[in-house]
C-alpha cells in the first residue's frame, strides 16, 4: 500500500464484499463480540437492499480497500429535521495514520450536507482515544449520555 496516495472514498461494491467482511469481522472483535457469518451476512444484505436502510462507505488507497462506514438517515422529531447517523467507522490498522478515518468523515458530512441533514452523529468508546483526537478535531461532543435498556418481554 502507498503511503503518499490519498484516500478515496465511495459507496461499495459488490466485489468489494469479502474484504467488507473482513474489515467488518474485525471491527466487531473490537467490541469484543465472536465472529457470526449469521450478522455479516444479515448486514451485507441491508447494504444491498434496493432500500438499503443502512449505507456502506468505503475508504480505498491505490487498490487495497482499507476502511469502511456504515451510515443510516435518521428522524428528529425534535426540531423536524433528519440526520445521518455514522453506525461503524473502521479503518484496517495497516492503513492508520494515513487520513482514511479523517476521509471517510468528511465524505460522510458532505454526503449529509447533500442530502439536506442537519447533522452527523456518532458514538465511541471513551477509551477510543485514537479515534477521538480525530473526532475532537471534526465535531463537537454532545451534552447528552447515551443509555441502552434491554427489551421488556411481554408476559401473557
Amino acid at each position: 500500500m502507498a503511503h503518499d496516495v490519498a484516500p478515496v472514498v465511495g459507496p461499495v461494491s459488490a466485489e468489494q464484499r469479502e474484504r467488507w467482511h473482513d474489515l467488518f469481522a474485525a471491527y466487531r472483535s473490537l467490541a469484543g463480540l465472536t465472529p457470526d457469518p449469521a450478522v455479516l451476512d444479515e448486514v451485507w444484505s441491508w447494504i444491498c437492499a434496493p432500500q438499503a436502510p443502512i449505507r456502506c462507505l468505503v475508504a480505498t488507497v491505490g487498490t487495497d480497500l482499507v476502511g469502511l462506514a456504515h451510515v443510516r438517515v435518521f428522524p428528529r422529531p425534535v426540531t423536524g429535521t433528519t440526520g445521518l447517523w455514522l453506525d461503524d467507522l473502521y479503518v484496517d490498522p495497516a492503513a492508520r495514520g494515513r487520513g482514511v478515518a479523517r476521509a471517510l468523515v468528511e465524505r460522510v458530512r458532505t454526503l449529509a450536507a447533500e442530502e439536506g441533514h442537519d447533522v452527523v452523529r456518532w458514538t465511541t468508546r471513551e477509551t477510543n482515544t485514537g479515534a477521538r483526537r480525530l473526532y475532537d478535531d471534526v465535531a463537537a461532543p454532545a451534552d447528552v449520555v447515551v443509555y441502552n435498556a434491554t427489551p421488556l418481554r411481554r408476559q401473557d
